[in-house]
């Protein structure tokens, strides 16, 4: 989940324009994955929790608000530690896309995907594949891979958001109602800004109705995107998200930021914190697509890193002292690269299934065969929790197809 670029521009244009465009297949290339707490830079929707939806003080001053009681504790996430990899040049699973998707025709990008299993059922959320068509594509399923019709959950977008830039999506249950976080360009910006929206819904479906104005957006950092929700072991819940300072190309480093949500999800808590920013040669000047997660006490951010249109785009992870840091890399070298399955592996999520932890990601450019996947499919691969930090697991006897996480 990024503000992108095609070649040396931002990712502003990146997903509509560089899907049709980044479709040729490549044969055998492989490529073999501290932070300083910065000062807090106030932004999005602050306060406690409103009657009434809150406009965007974009990077104003910010009033610490009582933080939000919850009533349930989130259960502490289990660590099945499965084998490594016995094939690290090709640890993922492509996931078909279903033969009866009908506006998500076979061969059509599937960027940003993102997972939630409500009642045994999963639903797969994924970017807007061109300029028309669904602005947030979902599909659903009892087992992966065997997927339903696509449906749009956002059919309208908010009046501040262009239309055919919409993408990063997450959604999280608040309550009796689910919220969708996307990313969508900001109508009447130049160089096009990236700011993150909301909408609640009534089911994993939606259809999701976006709030009137964006619900975090750094104008004074180039803007704001790739939103994802983190929840805690005492069940509060946090948003973790990018700071669009490589907005139009720029080289200026990139931020990761947190701030604790509100009960109902539409409100950030506090000033949000930054966390974590480029420290490593791999990684250039992004960090971006940002996933907290807490495995036996221990917190992880998975990341990716460098322009997403390049080979050396890839897959990081940091150890974190909590949900606002700090966070430190766990290596010089990222923990996906570019490999037999494709260049530049990123925007990548984190599904804590029934049966062990999954990591849901695209490359850029895929080397599968073309017409049975498209440029950037969704590749799936198995991690594992070890004394020296998250590793890719062994994927020998799992289906993309009929498979239950």
């Amino acid at each position: 989940m990024t503000s992108d670029r095609p070649g040396t521009t931002d990712r502003t244009s990146r997903r509509p324009t560089l899907y049709a465009v980044g479709a040729l297949v490549v044969v055998g290339l492989v490529v073999a994955a501290v932070l300083t707490v910065f000062a807090n830079d106030p932004v999005g929707r602050a306060g406690p929790v409103p009657a009434a939806h809150h406009s965007v003080g974009a990077d104003s001053t910010t009033t610490t608000a009582p933080a939000p009681t919850t009533t349930t504790t989130a259960p502490a996430p289990f660590d099945p530690a499965p084998p490594t990899t016995t094939n690290p040049s090709a640890p993922a699973l492509f996931l078909p896309q279903g033969l009866n998707q009908g506006d998500l025709p076979q061969g059509q990008d599937q960027g940003d995907p993102f997972l939630l299993d409500v009642g045994n059922r999963y639903y797969l959320y994924t970017s807007q594949p061109s300029f028309s068509g669904a602005n947030v594509p979902v599909v659903s399923g009892t087992t992966m891979g065997n997927w339903g019709p696509v449906t749009d959950a956002l059919p309208n977008l908010p009046a501040w958001a262009q239309s055919g830039f919409t993408w990063a999506p997450d959604v999280h249950r608040f309550g009796s109602s689910y919220v969708l976080y996307f990313t969508a360009g900001v109508n009447g910006s130049n160089p096009t800004m990236q700011c993150i929206g909301d909408a609640v819904g009534p089911s994993p479906t939606g259809p999701f109705v976006a709030q009137s104005n964006q619900f975090i957006c750094q104008t004074a950092s180039g803007g704001s995107i790739d939103p994802r929700v983190f929840t805690d072991a005492d069940g509060s819940n946090w948003m973790v998200w990018k700071s669009d300072e490589n907005i139009g190309g720029s080289a200026t480093p990139t931020n990761v930021w947190t701030s604790r949500l509100s009960s109902d999800g539409l409100t950030l808590v506090g000033s949000p914190t930054r966390i974590f920013a480029p420290d490593q040669a791999w990684q250039g000047t992004i960090i971006e697509a940002p996933d907290l997660v807490l495995v036996a006490g221990k917190y992880w951010l998975f990341y990716s890193a460098n322009w997403f249109d390049q080979p050396v785009y890839g897959i990081g992870v940091a150890s974190c002292a909590g949900p606002q840091g700090p966070c430190q890399d766990l290596s010089t070298q990222p923990l996906v690269s570019t490999n037999l399955q494709g260049e530049g592996p990123g925007e990548e999520s984190v599904f804590v299934g029934r049966n062990g932890f999954w990591m849901l990601y695209n490359p850029w450019r895929s080397y599968a065969p073309t017409g049975i996947t498209p440029p950037r499919p969704v590749a799936m691969a198995r991690i594992g929790f070890g004394p020296f930090g998250p590793y890719l697991g062994d994927m020998t006897g799992v289906a993309a197809a009929g498979l239950g996480l």
